[in-house]
């Protein structure tokens, strides 16, 4: 730390020292040039050397000249004061903007906070709720269609019932799922990475995906995992629909040489038709990937071309300094209600 004061000290010292050498410069340099002129009887040459030019008045040139020097004077001290304020100005304009930007982040990630917990409280209801009739309708279709004979019409009804319950009941699952990413809780994000990118490879078997996931991305600060989540989530959602890609590449890298570089890398990239990449806007989607990185200061990057596909390249820090992320519910509620979500349905 004094090292580092010492560094950043010295230019401090060193520029508030430069006006006082400037000054001694300048007094030691007009000495000489006055000894000079002493020693060489400067004015009495110039005289000699133009007194056939006595009838332009060339004798009153030095006191042009000392008015002109004056003048230059006056305009660089007020040019000096009007920079000074510009640059003060400057100075508190650029204060302003790095405040609103640090309460625009501030506010992002309060959205992305409010966000989760509805999504967490509708994952919830839908559980609760929804999860909990199909499985009455289901039981007492059971019902039926044990006790009905095979060819009654009853038992086809229950049995078309049982199977219409079984169809919603994996919708619903697919759904709480987007809502909330099943085991990142309790799991890590690995394995819900896992989880869900063999789902996206049985739901698109037209599709090649590779993956790599490198590091260990379990101890990460919670907000880094669920935005790397919902980051690849919204990636694929887009190849889905808009890439017509026939292969893409997911790629989670955390990097920890030195614990000031703990960063985590990630990247979408398909071969798909792309996009233009001077579209004032890519989409919503990028949009909201954009804001939830940077709410985390990291960075996030766009490179596409038509024909050319589509990559989402990011950099995440694995401890935020400042996470305002907020849970609604304690861990141990949030891990019994992932659990329940993956074996009730």
């Amino acid at each position: 730390m004094s090292a580092l004061t010492h560094c950043t000290d010295t230019p401090a010292r060193r520029s508030s020292r430069f006006p006082w050498v400037d000054a001694a410069l300048v007094c030691g340099a007009t000495l000489l040039a006055a000894a000079v002129f002493v020693r060489f009887e400067l004015m009495e040459t110039i005289f000699d050397s133009t007194r056939a030019w006595e009838h332009l008045q060339v004798g009153e040139l030095p006191a042009t000249l000392l008015v002109l020097v004056a003048g230059l004077a006056w305009f660089s001290w007020r040019r000096y004061r009007e920079t000074r304020r510009e640059l003060i100005a400057r100075e508190a304009a650029e204060a302003r903007l790095a405040s609103l930007l640090k309460d625009h982040r501030r506010l992002t990630q309060q959205y992305v906070d409010l966000q989760e917990s509805e999504r967490k409280a509708l994952a919830r209801e839908l559980h609760d709720e929804l999860g909990q009739y199909l499985n009455a309708i289901k039981t007492d279709a059971v019902a039926i269609q044990r006790r009905a004979a095979r060819d009654a019409p009853a038992h086809r009804a229950a049995s078309a019932i049982v199977a219409h319950c079984d169809h919603v009941q994996e919708t619903v699952r697919a759904l709480i799922g987007r809502l909330r990413p099943i085991g990142l809780d309790v799991l890590g994000l690995r394995a819900a990475l896992e989880h869900y990118l063999a789902l996206v490879r049985e739901t698109t078997p037209q599709r090649t995906l590779s993956v790599r996931l490198e590091g260990e991305l379990d101890d990460l600060d919670d907000a880094v995992s669920l935005t790397i989540y919902r980051l690849i989530q919204e990636g694929l959602t887009n190849v889905s629909r808009h890439a017509g890609a026939r292969s893409v590449s997911v790629s989670v890298v955390r990097a920890r040489e030195r614990p000031s570089s703990d960063r985590v890398a990630i990247s979408v990239v398909d071969d798909g038709r792309g996009a233009d990449p001077t579209a004032k806007t890519l989409g919503l989607g990028v949009l909201g990937m954009r804001e939830r990185v940077e709410a985390l200061g990291g960075e996030l990057e766009i490179r596409t071309a038509p024909g050319a596909g589509f990559s989402i390249l990011a950099s995440l820090p694995a401890r935020p300094q400042q996470s305002s992320y907020r849970a609604d519910e304690p861990q141990h509620e949030l891990a019994s209600t992932d659990h329940s979500l993956v074996n009730t349905l």
